[in-house]
């Protein structure tokens, strides 16, 4: 009976093995290499959201995180596609950014651009028009958090234009 046990145990593990192989394998024994365009988006860690547009430049998606009163904070994961940025804008009590996946820039208005990359924290003073998004090339993701949203409302100003976009992420 162990000795059943033992074959039935092995035979599970290599089909295992092979439903994975198959799924990286176009049947020619060659792996397919999945390409990452601004039209096909891998969801992230925490989830894609909602695809948004007002505000926005280029395709960008929003998923709450929390938004609970209580905290008196909202949190949320924003996904950009490459080339995708928000309009100049300020925050009341300001915002903080958690770099979290892809190349992205930061542009305080009369500043360089700063590049973002994952593990970058961005600490947006209050009232400070700005923009942030993905680099021409790179998807970008960050988790935003607006603190005292009772207090925090956001000031959407003009477009980044295509120029202003391009001399930033030189």
């Amino acid at each position: 009976m162990k000795k059943n046990s033992v074959i039935i145990l092995i035979c599970m593990a290599l089909f295992a093995v092979n439903v994975c192989n198959s799924k990286n394998n176009n049947g020619n024994n060659q792996t397919v290499e999945i390409m990452e365009d601004k039209t096909q988006v891998k969801e992230p860690v925490l989830g894609l959201g909602n695809l948004i547009t007002a505000n926005f430049s280029g395709d960008a998606w929003l998923k709450m995180l929390s938004t609970q009163p209580e905290y008196d904070c909202n949190i949320y994961n924003v996904t950009f596609a490459p080339g995708t940025r928000n309009n100049w804008h300020s925050h009341a009590v300001g915002q903080i950014l958690l770099c979290t996946e892809g190349v992205g820039y930061y542009q305080e208005r009369g500043k360089p651009a700063q590049r973002l990359q994952p593990g970058d924290v961005v600490n947006i003073p209050a009232n400070t028009v700005h923009w942030h998004g993905a680099a021409p090339d790179s998807r970008f993701t960050h988790i935003g958090i607006t603190p005292k949203v009772s207090e925090n409302s956001a000031e959407w100003l003009g477009e980044v234009t295509d120029e202003e976009y391009t001399e930033a992420v030189k």
